[in-house]
């Protein structure tokens, strides 16, 4: 009976010692991912942070201005290449398409590498299709779109809305003109370009304290939702 309890107790043992790996190797992956997004909304406090105290010509070094018309104050904040330009259209259909490849430089450059976006995307009653392929511009003023069949400009001082989406693109509503549009850059480097885009309409609307706070607000929330790891075996 002593050796069969024994037996029992080391099944039990190399049980609890294998679930241990694999909570141990779950919240391994958890804690990177946790980590990646922690530095990220660190790098972009630091940004805001330049900014607000008159730094920002060592974020934004490259100054190229990719075929676009800037003004003599007006620099880029990011470039976006091969983007889509959409529309609302009133007749609802379910998204079909694809995304393309993303590639990133460090910050201090603006070009964007997007792949493109096509399809439609369904919103309720209404759907956003995709009406041209072209580039952006987002700038420490505006929003430009260039394609084969549309041109298009957003002035942050006339933007009443804007709203982001996780698959990749953004909707402007501006005052006087008409039906709300957007751009589509795809679901990669989505959390780069929409941060990219609130930080221009701080700078451009002179809020870049108040975009300060709201990003600590969500560091702390963050930062309270760390990976716990797992109990080790007795």
């Amino acid at each position: 009976m002593v050796m069969g309890m024994g037996i029992l107790q080391n099944l039990k043992q190399r049980k609890a010692e294998r679930a241990f790996t694999d909570a141990s190797a779950a919240y391994s992956a958890a804690y990177a991912q946790w980590k990646a997004e922690e530095d990220k909304v660190d790098e972009m406090l630091t940004i805001v942070r330049d900014c607000m105290e008159g730094r920002t010509h060592e974020q934004f070094v490259d100054m190229t201005d990719h075929g676009f018309m800037l003004d003599a104050d007006e620099f880029p904040i990011a470039f976006l290449q091969g983007a889509a330009y959409l529309e609302i259209v009133k007749a609802p259909s379910q998204y079909s398409g694809g995304y393309g490849g993303v590639s990133f430089p460090l910050f201090g450059g603006v070009r964007m590498n997007t792949g493109g976006m096509k399809g439609n995307i369904t919103t309720g009653a209404e759907s956003i299709s995709v009406t041209d392929e072209g580039h952006a511009m987002v700038t420490n003023k505006r929003i430009m779109f260039t394609g084969a069949v549309r041109t298009h400009e957003w002035k942050f001082a006339k933007l009443m809305n804007m709203t982001h989406a996780p698959l990749g693109y953004t909707v402007f509503a501006s005052s006087g003109s008409g039906k709300p549009a957007g751009i589509g850059y795809g679901e990669g480097p989505a959390t780069e370009v929409q941060f990219r885009l609130e930080l221009a309409a701080a700078m451009a609307r002179n809020t870049l304290a108040k975009y300060f706070d709201e990003l600590t607000v969500e560091k702390q929330k963050h930062s309270s939702e760390a990976p716990v790891p797992p109990a080790p075996v007795a």
